[in-house]
Order: structure tokens, then sequence, then C-alpha cells
């Protein structure tokens, strides 16, 4: 991790985790880290072995060897069960119950006294902003109605740490927007560690502090997203003139030009070697040719152009 993990800051450490059904090797010698207080990113294609992953953290499958921890507790074992929240991606719901009944019901399963798990549901209610709905039975939710409820069923045991499998998956985006604002007010007011899985990674790189990406059960790049970005980091410009043809022919045969495609709105995008001489080299284009120049910017890196790469390092490897 780009700032130092030790074991005393760690939520979430695996330790050579690895899984196997039959043949199929679906987690692959895996370590990971995810620190105390921070919101983890847990990314990859399907099939990349990250539900694998989640179910061994939750106690849900064991590992064929290799281990989990959890604030240094074995993963799955009852101590850490006691710490963790977890909502699938598609949250066990009980159709004929009502939100209240479900909620109170999961609060008593999860060690809550009775009187407990009624303020602890009020409590729960309110945050996912389903108090109006608390006689309604849950069948009849939507898609993100579920997704909140979900949500509120992973934190009645009051836990430090939740994981969420694609807690936005098939949302409207007010429902996305809903669910993002909760999990920043968790982590912000009450210090939850987050691990997410989400394959929404624009939304995603808004919220998270590090990053996991796995391709094929191993691990490809691990770190804080910033500190990422700085290593993907390239000089990549996007450039608008009144002639942009004019520049894509003069730039494209120049030996430190590595791409120049353009995007729908006809905006040139250059990845090139050396900046400095793009921009005297664009000037004395604009120049020559009495071109008006209307953009001139450097690119930021997105967690989208970090996970085609870093999947590309993947298969070379």
């Amino acid at each position: 991790m780009g700032r130092l993990a030790t074991e005393d800051t760690l939520m979430i450490e695996t330790r050579g985790m690895t899984k196997v059904f039959g043949g199929l090797v679906a987690v692959n010698d895996l370590d990971m880290k995810v620190r105390r207080g921070t919101i983890h990113g847990f990314v990859g294609p399907n099939g990349a072995g990250k539900t694998t992953t989640i179910k061994m953290l939750v106690g849900l499958l064991r590992c064929s060897s290799g281990k989990g921890l959890i604030k240094g507790l074995a993963a799955g074992s009852k101590d850490a069960r006691r710490i963790v929240g977890y909502s699938p991606e598609r949250p066990p719901l009980y159709s004929d119950m009502t939100t209240e009944d479900y909620l109170k019901f999961m609060a008593r399963l999860s060690g809550l006294k009775s009187a407990e798990a009624v303020n602890r549901t009020a409590e729960l209610l309110d945050l996912v902003e389903l108090t109006g709905f608390k006689d309604s039975k849950v069948g009849g939710f939507s898609a993100g109605m579920k997704q909140r409820l979900g949500l509120a069923q992973a934190l009645v045991n009051h836990p430090e740490l939740i994981i969420l499998d694609e807690p936005t998956a098939n949302l409207d985006p007010t429902g996305r927007r809903t669910v993002i604002n909760k999990l920043k007010k968790l982590n912000y007011e009450h210090n939850i560690t987050i691990l997410i899985s989400s394959h929404i990674l624009p939304e995603l790189e808004q919220l998270i502090d590090s990053v996991t990406l796995i391709n094929k059960g191993k691990s490809v790049i691990e770190n804080d997203l910033d500190q990422v970005k700085e290593d993907f980091k390239r000089d990549r410009y996007r450039i608008n003139t009144s002639d942009n043809k004019r520049v894509i022919d003069t730039l494209k045969v120049k030996s430190y030009v590595d791409d120049i495609p353009v995007d729908q709105a006809g905006d040139i995008h250059i990845t090139c070697l050396d900046a400095q001489i793009l921009q005297d080299d664009l000037i004395d284009i604009i120049t020559e040719h009495k071109l008006r120049l209307t953009t001139f910017d450097e690119e930021t890196i997105k967690l989208d152009d970090i996970y085609s790469q870093s999947l590309n390092i993947g298969e070379e490897q």
C-alpha cells in the first residue's frame, strides 16, 4: 500500500489466499491489504475471483490454502463475524416479511436482544430512508429499495467493516447516488471500513481511497488510488482547433507521438513522449496556418484507463 500498513492498522489482510473448485483455481495465492477506516475498491472482470474472495472473507467458503484475516482474526471465525457486515449483490430478502420485521429478525439473528433489535431497526430504517415503508412487504420493493434494505441488514450488528458485492448493480442513477452517499456518510461519520466490489468504475472512483484489481484469481494492482494514478500517469492531451485534420496530419508522423485518436465530439487526444516538443510544434502549426486553438488540456487518468491497462499487464505476466 502507498502508506505504511502494519498489522494494527489493517482491517483486512489475505496471505496466499487460494480457493480451488475441482480443477478450477478461482482465487490464486491472493495477497491483499485494506487499511482500517478506508473505502477500498475491489475490481476485476467477471470470473476474476472477486465474489469467491468475498465469500472466504465473510466465512461462507473455506480457503483451500492460505488465509484471510479480519482485524487480525481468522476470517469466518465467530469473533471475526461479529465485526463484519455483508451484503451480496442480491440480498436474500424474505418477500413476505415487512421491512421492519425483516430487520428485527436479522438483528436478533446477529445477537441483539429484543429491545435493542427494535431500536436498531428504527435507526437503520431512518438511515436508509425506509421508515415510511416499515409496514410494507419486501416483495413489492423496487431494486433500489432492496439494495438499501440490504445495506441496512449489513449494518444491524454495528460492524467495523462492511463488505458489499455490487451494491449499486441494476439501480437507476438516483438509486446509485443514494447508496453512494450513504456509504460516504457511514465511512466519514462512523469510521466504518468498506470493501466494495463494483463494475461501475467512474462511480467507484469518486468513492474509494484505495483499490485492488484482480484477474484470473491473482492480484494485478493494489495501492492507494492516488498512487496508482501517479504510477499510470502519462503525457496525454486533449486538443481542439479550427482545423483538427491539419493538426492530425502534421503531428501523426512525429516520432514522439504514440497515439492520436479523435473522440465523437471531435476532440483530438494525443499520447506523446515529449510534452514540451508537442507544445512547441502545436504553436508552430497554429501560427503558420492561422488556426484558432479552442482546447488544450492535460488529461487526468481515470480508473477506467487503469483497469484496461492493468488487465493488459496481467495478460502479459
